[in-house]
């Protein structure tokens, strides 16, 4: 009889060495769960990083596909070619837009339409572009006694109000009159205009 509380004793600490162990194995069974669980915080913010990084590439270069890239401007894109120096490396080429100005006369004829006998003074030039005045002069020169006669003609056929500038202040009529003798006389298209900075009448029969 005194052996059996003997046997209770030995196997209540039996009991609790297995009821230990029983506790232990959850435990252990529960800490990978919590080391696995540390493992996936450690890495979350790796893994964003490595998205911005990526999309921090992909807005860079939609950026340069739009714009192509930045332009270096240089100083010689800056500047505007100097014409002369254009018209230069070109052999000397003259705008075609450059006018010239050639004297046609400087004299004076005579009109009597009124009943009064005025003597115009009168100084006409022409304006042509500069590619072909050196072809005019010299046709003007071989013609000059018959550009003179029609020029004398047109003046005393003229209406003396009209050269004297009341009705026509811009000699109008008299211009054209005088471009269309030329044009029969050098040719049409190579004069651009007459200009007649004088033509002041004097009247001579008082």
């Amino acid at each position: 009889m005194a052996d059996k509380p003997e046997k209770k004793a030995e196997a209540a600490p039996a009991d609790k060495k297995g009821s230990a162990k029983a506790e232990a194995a959850p435990a252990a069974a529960s800490a990978p769960a919590k080391g696995q669980g540390g493992g996936m915080l450690t890495k979350t913010p790796v893994l964003l990083g490595g998205v911005m990084v990526i999309e921090a590439i992909v807005l860079f270069a939609g950026f340069k596909f739009i714009t192509g890239g930045a332009k270096n401007a240089n100083a010689a894109d800056l500047t505007v070619p100097d014409k002369a120096k254009v018209d230069g490396d070109k052999g000397g080429a003259t705008d075609a837009s450059a006018t010239a100005e050639i004297q046609l006369l400087d004299s004076r004829f005579p009109n009597k339409q009124n009943g009064h006998t005025f003597l115009y003074d009168i100084q006409i030039f022409l304006s042509c572009k500069k590619e072909v005045a050196d072809k005019i002069k010299p046709m003007i020169a071989d013609h000059e006694a018959l550009i003179q006669d029609r020029v004398r003609t047109i003046i005393a056929q003229s209406d003396p109000d009209k050269l004297g500038g009341g009705s026509e202040p811009g000699l109008e009529t008299l211009r054209r009159q005088v471009k269309y003798q030329l044009d029969e006389i050098v040719g049409d298209g190579l004069i651009d205009d007459v200009l007649i900075p004088r033509c002041i009448p004097f009247r001579t029969d008082y």
